[in-house]
């Protein structure tokens, strides 16, 4: 979500950099790829590789972390880095997007295609406020517990805070599918296709069996 918060200022205000199939593989396809790469690979060696043994208690209702959180500087990194770091970006890169929409709106407005634009911001902001609805609980408990509040503290409040954050994964493919009607299009044609094809297929064996019957008659 950070990545793409960022790629829509290169699309609205740098379409050149990726006019070509290299600029768009290096610009839009490279990093998603780089993006993948790291967060499987991040947390299959710090889960799976790590120094540390995890404890699996089958009573508990919910899991609570892995045992890498034992080690400050990965807990830090990852708390830091993977979690605090995306949200105040998505923030500034969005509240950055609007100035610059509406800064160049009053400078050059015959120049640029808006409402073309609109869309794409439109999507983009609603994707991320989607995210960060979701999001900010859990980061603000993280950042709580970095400051020094123990994990005991926040009670039943901790579990409800990690178990919506879960909705993320759940619900946004439908948010991007509901704020891209051209998608539902294509679905639509694709469905519709094989209905025309056999509506087609019986006109056609209709007129042959009635050029048959007029034949014997």
């Amino acid at each position: 979500m950070s990545w793409a918060t960022i790629e829509r200022h290169i699309l609205v205000f740098h379409n050149n950099w990726i006019n070509t199939k290299i600029k768009c593989f290096l610009i839009h396809y490279l990093p998603l790829a780089l993006i993948i790469l790291y967060g499987f690979g991040f947390y299959i060696i710090v889960i799976f590789f790590s120094s540390c043994e995890n404890e699996f208690d089958y009573t508990q209702n919910w899991c609570a972390y892995p045992c890498y959180f034992s080690q400050k500087s990965i807990m830090m990194y990852d708390a830091l880095f993977n979690c605090l770091l995306p949200t105040p970006l998505i923030i500034i890169t969005n509240s950055l997007l609007i100035i610059r929409v509406v800064k160049q709106k009053q400078r050059l407005h015959q120049h640029i295609k808006w409402k073309k634009h609109r869309k794409m911001i439109l999507q983009t902001i609603s994707c991320s406020a989607f995210f960060l609805l979701f999001s900010l609980p859990m980061t603000s408990l993280i950042l709580t517990h970095l400051c020094g509040i123990p994990y005991e503290a926040t009670g039943q409040v901790e579990l409800y805070f990690y178990f919506i954050s879960y909705f993320i994964n759940i619900f946004i493919p439908f948010i991007c599918l509901g704020l891209s009607p051209e998608i539902w299009i294509k679905v639509k044609r694709k469905i519709q296709r094989p209905t025309n094809r056999i509506t087609i297929v019986n006109n056609t064996l209709r007129q042959i069996t009635m050029k048959q019957r007029a034949f014997e008659l």
